[in-house]
């Protein structure tokens, strides 16, 4: 049962998402958790329990390359994102996202998560400025190549295997699949030390919204986390949802504690009540 602040936080916040004609969603790993799949900064994240300079360093899957054997580590936290994110599917905050885009209210998601989730949820214009785990990079020409949930855990098991074995030569053939000069691939994935992607089109974006809406995130990763400030800088509203505190409290014109899976739903009912009144 929702207590009755969060009832007149969640009517206040619909007022707002129902009165925009820009909105844009901003989500963090908070999200994504709700979904099964841990954090990676978080107490008890996966950085917590891996090192990832035992790892092979800021990008374990291009360190395969490097002609070293493969850390234990490595075969480890493979075999756990894949064994994760093939258990891993959208949950309602994920879809109540879809549906304020088929209302034309939701213009774009800006999601520091590589999941692909808000995709299967029924979003369709995703700034991923962390990349993409279903997505494959050429190593050689640059194509990219988006594959399917079937697609990367077929893919995913086997590499598991072939890391167990130490078989390089066998994960070097594994991955030359580019569909445009048949290199090697990696996953479309920002490491450490990496730039992030997108992110003029990220910050672009929420400049020109009218009403941010903060999901998930702590503003503890740059620079990502100025997208908020951006945002409130140039205008917009700002609306966060976060389990476990309110993080940018000093630009958010309403901030709910809670689950974006509990709280988006009914904020959505409510925006749809607002705009069927509005009809009349």
């Amino acid at each position: 049962m929702i207590a009755v602040k969060a009832e007149e936080l969640i009517a206040e916040a619909a007022s707002i998402i129902g009165k925009s004609r820009r909105l844009v969603a901003f989500s963090g790993a908070g999200v994504s958790e709700e979904s099964g799949i841990p954090t990676f900064r978080d107490p008890g994240g996966l950085w917590d329990r891996f090192d990832p300079l035992e790892l092979g360093g800021g990008d374990i899957f291009t360190s395969m390359f490097g002609g070293a054997a493969i850390p234990q580590a490595a075969v480890d936290f493979v075999a756990e994102m894949v064994a994760v994110l093939e258990r891993a599917h959208p949950n309602p905050g994920h879809y109540a996202l879809g549906e304020l885009e088929k209302m034309g209210i939701l213009r774009s998601v800006i999601t520091q998560n590589i999941d692909n989730l808000h995709r299967e949820g029924g979003n369709t214009r995703i700034i991923e400025v962390h990349g993409n785990l279903f997505r494959l990079v050429c190593m050689a020409c640059g194509s990219k190549l988006l594959l399917s949930r079937d697609e990367l855990f077929a893919l995913g098991r086997e590499l598991v295997e072939l890391m167990m074995k130490g078989d390089l030569q066998g994960i070097v053939k594994l991955v030359s699949r580019c569909p445009e000069c048949g290199g090697p691939c990696r996953l479309d994935v920002v490491g450490f030390g990496e730039p992030v992607q997108d992110m003029g089109l990220a910050m672009s974006e929420a400049r020109d919204a009218d009403v941010l809406l903060i999901l998930g995130t702590s503003g503890m990763v740059y620079p990502a986390a100025y997208i908020p400030e951006h945002a409130k800088k140039t205008g917009a509203k700002l609306v966060e949802i976060n389990a476990t505190g309110i993080y940018f409290s000093d630009l958010v014109d309403v901030g709910i504690v809670g689950k974006s899976g509990e709280v988006l739903p009914p904020i959505v009912e409510r925006v749809k009540d607002i705009k069927s009144y509005n009809i009349f």
